[in-house]
């Protein structure tokens, strides 16, 4: 009886060994895993805040050092002794190219003035903790992503500024150095203020949306927009429109508005066919017709408070006009 005790124990002892190293293993994978969730988590904020950098081709140095902060920053924060990043890291690949939606593929490119997506990729070291019983020091835990831009097919809701540019207004700024000059009535008129209301156009509603822009309190905020979508534009007296507008708050200041096209050549409705991004210079009152002075900021991405949304578009517009209107960006993977 007590030769089978020894022998009982001795089975135990020897069926242990596979059961504490497999746990082990278990251990660190499940920490592995853990750690790819934080890795996921950090080149996905890090790829987006890049590409939300990236308007043009003068950017690209600043959107790879912005998308290394928030990398850097997001590592430090969530895995215990993490050493910060360099963009010569041999583990750390952060690259700016362009994205062919119809391929489904992200061919790295940093010599165009057009590229519009950046790739992320990072792969960390961890040093196991009872793995070692199998010889295995370290796992490599790894994962990419990629942040694209394009034309902004839609404005969430409070971002809209109201006014509504015509689309012909594009090709005026091209030829013009992206300068533009806004007027409502006359035979300049290009442009009308709303309240982006299928029914409503009235100086009121779109004075308090107005309001809302120079005190966020207070007004009322603007609905969300999309492409294709229609509202009645202000056809009426908009003399106390532009009193609520003639605010020195209001001279370099960015908004983004619709573009659009009449519904007819005496209709009072209007559909959208993309966004733009402008800075007000300066508003003027010139033989009695008042001139809203601005620039176009070709390519303009919104970090603020606009929401600009990727959706399809852009409408109507001409390609060679295209490069003029606002974008937005989201991650690809």
């Amino acid at each position: 009886m007590r030769n089978q005790s020894g022998i009982a124990i001795t089975y135990v002892a020897i069926l242990l060994i596979p059961i504490i190293s497999i746990g082990a293993l278990m251990l660190d994978l499940s920490e592995g895993y853990a750690l790819k969730a934080k890795i996921k988590n950090a080149v996905d904020f890090a790829s987006l805040a890049g590409i939300s950098q990236l308007v043009n081709s003068s950017d690209y140095t600043t959107a790879k050092n912005i998308s290394l902060s928030y990398l850097n920053d997001n590592l430090s924060s969530n895995i215990k002794n993490f050493t910060p990043l360099t963009l010569q890291n041999s583990r750390l690949s952060i690259q700016i190219g362009k994205y062919d939606t119809t391929a489904k593929q992200f061919t790295p490119d940093e010599a165009s003035i057009d590229s519009n997506a950046m790739r992320i990729f990072y792969k960390h070291i961890n040093n196991t903790f009872l793995s070692n019983i199998f010889m295995i020091t370290s796992l490599d835990v790894s994962d990419s992503s990629i942040a694209m831009k394009q034309i902004a097919g839609g404005i969430a809701p409070g971002g809209g500024f109201p006014l509504a540019i015509n689309i012909t207004e594009l090709d005026n700024a091209s030829v013009n150095n992206n300068n533009i000059d806004l007027t409502q009535n006359g035979a300049t008129e290009n442009s009308y203020f709303t309240a982006f209301d299928d029914d409503n156009a009235s100086a009121n509603s779109i004075k308090e949306i107005i309001r809302h822009f120079k005190d966020p309190s207070s007004g009322i905020s603007p609905p969300s927009l999309t492409i294709n979508e229609i509202f009645q534009i202000n056809n009426g007296s908009i003399t106390s429109v532009y009193q609520e507008l003639d605010d020195p708050a209001f001279i370099g200041m960015t908004f983004v508005s619709p573009v659009v096209s009449l519904n007819g050549e005496f209709s009072n409705t209007v559909t959208v066919e993309g966004f733009v991004g402008y800075k007000i210079n300066e508003i003027t009152k010139e033989q009695n017709i008042y001139h809203i002075k601005g620039t176009v900021i070709p390519g303009y991405i919104d970090n603020n408070w606009s929401g600009l949304i990727i959706g399809a578009g852009p409408g109507n517009i001409p390609n060679e006009d295209q490069a003029l209107l606002a974008n937005s960006f989201g991650l690809i993977n």
